[in-house]
This record gives C-alpha cells, sequence and structure tokens, in this order.
C-alpha cells in the first residue's frame, strides 16, 4: 500500500499487489475494492486493469475501470506519465486511466494505481438454483428486469454446475448484499420468483476461477438487446446473464467455435479464444476474430505510445 486515505474511500497501490494483499490491507478498516476477477492470491490490481477482467461484480460494479482513480504508468520509450488523481472528484486525465483498461500491456506498463473504495457489506447472502438451461435464462431474465438490487448472477451450465456444488444440466446463483434486515427481505422476494437454496458465499469464488482454470476458454459476448445462438447445455460454461458474457470452458470442434464466431459477429458480438493452442488459434481464425477497431486506429495508437514495439509484442492483431 503506497497510501491510503480511509475516510475519502482512497487507496494508492503498486501495479503488482495482488487482490488477496489488497482485501487484507482494506478489511481491518472495513472496506474493500469492489472488483473480483478471480484467484485472487495471483491476480493482481495492474492485470485486472490491464486485461479489463471484471468477474461476478460487474452485474453492480460495472467495468474495473469504474473503480479507478488515477494511475503511473511507463510508456514503450521509457517515458512515466501519470493520469487522474488521487481525490475522487478529480478528472484531470481520467480518460488516460480509463483507457489502459482492456489493453494487455500493449500501450503501456502500469506501475502504481490510486483505486476507490466502498464498505464491506453488514449482508451477504447466495442462493442457487438448480434448474435446466433455458429455465435458468428465464428466470435470470426475470430477475435482472425486476429491479431488484442484486449484487451478482450468473449461470453455470455442463461439468460446472458440479464445481460449483450443484446439480442438473445448469445452475442459476444468485448474490444479495447490504444491510441485514433489507437482505432478508429480498432474499424472500427472489424464493418467490425461483425456487432455489441457500448455498456458501464462497461458491463465487469458485464461478469466478473456472474460466482462469481451464486450459481452454473463450469469451463470448453480445448485444444486450438478443441472446446468442449458442447450445449451452452441451457445453460447460461460466455466463453472465445481464452482463451479456459468457466462458466456454471445453475446446470445442473447431468448425462449430467458427460457426460460433461468425454467428455472435454478425448480430455485433465477439467470440475470442483466451486460451487455446496455437494451432486452434489459426484453424479458427485467430484468437480475437475481426478486430472491432479497425486496424489503422490500432496501429496508430501502438506507434503513439510504444514506437519501437517492445510491449507485449504480437498480443493484439497488426
Amino acid at each position: 500500500m503506497v497510501e491510503y486515505e480511509p475516510d475519502d474511500l482512497v487507496a494508492t497501490v503498486r501495479a503488482g499487489t495482488t487482490l488477496a494483499e489488497l482485501a487484507a490491507a482494506l478489511a481491518a478498516r472495513g472496506q474493500r475494492w469492489p472488483v473480483e476477477p478471480g484467484l485472487p492470491v495471483l491476480a493482481t490490481v495492474g492485470g485486472t486493469l490491464a486485461s479489463a477482467a471484471g468477474g461476478p461484480s460487474r452485474l453492480r460494479y460495472f467495468h474495473p475501470r469504474d473503480w479507478v482513480i488515477g494511475a503511473r504508468a511507463v510508456l514503450g520509450d521509457g517515458t512515466a506519465v501519470r493520469s487522474g488523481g488521487k481525490v475522487v472528484k478529480n478528472v484531470t486525465g481520467y480518460d488516460l486511466t480509463r483507457f489502459w483498461s482492456g489493453t494487455f500491456g500493449t500501450l503501456a506498463t502500469i506501475v502504481e494505481l490510486t483505486l476507490k473504495l466502498t464498505a464491506i457489506p453488514e449482508r451477504t447472502v447466495s442462493l442457487v438454483a438448480e434448474v435446466d438451461v433455458p429455465a435458468a435464462f428465464a428466470a435470470a431474465n426475470d430477475l435482472h428486469v425486476s429491479g431488484l438490487p442484486l449484487d451478482a448472477l450468473a449461470i453455470v451450465t455442463g461439468e460446472a454446475v458440479e464445481a460449483v456444488g450443484a446439480r442438473g444440466d445448469a445452475a442459476l446463483l444468485v448474490r444479495l448484499t447490504g444491510p441485514a434486515a433489507a437482505v432478508r427481505r429480498l432474499g424472500r422476494d427472489i424464493r418467490e420468483r425461483v425456487r432455489c437454496r441457500d448455498v456458501a458465499n464462497e461458491t463465487w469464488d469458485r464461478v469466478a476461477a473456472l474460466p482462469l482454470e481451464s486450459k481452454w476458454t473463450a469469451r463470448l459476448a453480445w448485444p444486450a438487446s438478443g441472446r446468442p445462438d449458442v447450445e449451452f447445455a452441451g457445453y460447460g460454461a461460466v455466463i453472465y446473464p445481464a452482463d451479456s458474457t459468457a466462458y466456454l470452458l471445453r475446446s470445442i470442434d473447431r468448425a462449430t467455435f467458427r460457426s460460433v464466431r461468425a454467428s455472435l459477429e454478425a448480430a455485433g458480438g465477439i467470440a475470442v479464444l483466451e486460451r487455446a493452442s496455437a494451432d486452434y488459434k489459426r484453424d479458427a481464425g485467430g484468437a480475437w476474430g475481426t478486430p472491432r477497431v479497425p486496424l489503422g486506429i490500432a496501429r496508430a495508437l501502438k506507434e503513439r505510445f510504444d514506437p519501437r514495439g517492445v510491449l507485449a509484442p504480437g498480443r493484439m492483431p497488426t
């Protein structure tokens, strides 16, 4: 911890600080950084921003970059830069801080981050409904549009269901947080809508970790107005329906993956191979698929921030 102002809910940390180390330091003051990309003992604060890895918490707390208010980084030519500030109301350079998000270290090496914090909730309750895949999507949609203040919402399918301590074709997981009385009322409301049971809060650690532990992982995303043409019942998957994102956890036939990717891209979505062999990526049309940002823009940004090409070479399409 470089600097900590608990009264201001702000902390400045080195980029290599693990999320477990950060959580332990903040817990003593009843605070937390509400981002959970998975495997907190290994995941670092800088890596979380650079990879834009949000995990289950994105339903309520949105993107990791929304909880970063300042940064120090080093460009490819060795230039040190600073953006943002150390108080929540300071927005100077804020866009540049957000700009590093999801760039996977290709444009700058993040060395320090100033984080916006929140209080640890008084009460946390997790629920699971063991259903089939269509019923899971239907129930998730009902809960999402209901306006109920959910903290996290996920669907797990296939062999991943057993990994989270459930049974059946699919499991719908819901997390509630807040004052104890409010969580009790909310739990009653949800049980009236969905037949479910309590599950350990640590189950969410498994949900977040599954895409990171798999030897083959594909991340799918689609427009919020639709649903992907993917038969999730046939695959182990972690799905965040409110975020229109899913992670396939088991390698599928390459032709099938190309078909899934084509279907998603035609609808304005993406299918990214986060973990796969080099041969698989080549046969599937590359790790990233069709670039969403014109390559001319990507090359111009790379030239501006890393003219020598020393940062994460080969990481992004060129």
